[in-house]
C-alpha cells in the first residue's frame, strides 16, 4: 500500500471516529455519516439530506454509497468512508458490543475497507473503546 493510500485511510479513519465520539457523547447516538478525499488530498465531510425527520439509516447509507460510487468513478474523489454504529460479535466479543463502523472505498485499493471500533459509553458520559479491528473485502 502507498504511502498516500495509507494516509488517506488514516485521515478518513481519524475524522470519522473522532466525529463519532462526539456525537456519541453529546447525545448517546448517531445517524450514519460520511467524508471524501478528493484528487487533491483534501478530506471534507459529506452529509446525506433525507425530507424525513428520522430517517433509516439503511436508506442513508445506501443514498451516500450511491453518490460516492458515482464520484469514484468519475474520479471526482479517490476514496470516500461512510460510518455509522453496528451491534458487533467475534471470537474476541462473544457477546454483542457497540462499536463504530468505518467502511472505506480507495481508486487504489480493490474491494473495500472496514474497520470497527468496539466502544462501550459509561454512565459518566465517557467512551472507552476495545481493540479495533480490519477487514477487506475484495
Amino acid at each position: 500500500m502507498s504511502p498516500e493510500v495509507k494516509s488517506d485511510i488514516e485521515k478518513l479513519i481519524s475524522y470519522s471516529v473522532e466525529f463519532a465520539e462526539t456525537l456519541l457523547l453529546d447525545s448517546g447516538e448517531y445517524y450514519p455519516f460520511s467524508s471524501k478525499i478528493v484528487t487533491s488530498g483534501e478530506l471534507t465531510p459529506v452529509s446525506f439530506f433525507d425530507e424525513e425527520e428520522y430517517p433509516d439509516s439503511q436508506k442513508i447509507i445506501n443514498g451516500l454509497t450511491s453518490v460516492f460510487e458515482e464520484a469514484l468513478s468519475k474520479k471526482e474523489v479517490r476514496a470516500y468512508c461512510i460510518a455509522y454504529d453496528v451491534r458487533v460479535k467475534n471470537e474476541k466479543y462473544n457477546s454483542a458490543t457497540n462499536a463504530i463502523l468505518v467502511s472505506i472505498k480507495h481508486e487504489d485499493v480493490e474491494g473495500k475497507l472496514t474497520y470497527y471500533y468496539p466502544y462501550v459509553l459509561g454512565n459518566n458520559k465517557k467512551l472507552v473503546f476495545l481493540e479495533p479491528w480490519g477487514e477487506h473485502e475484495n
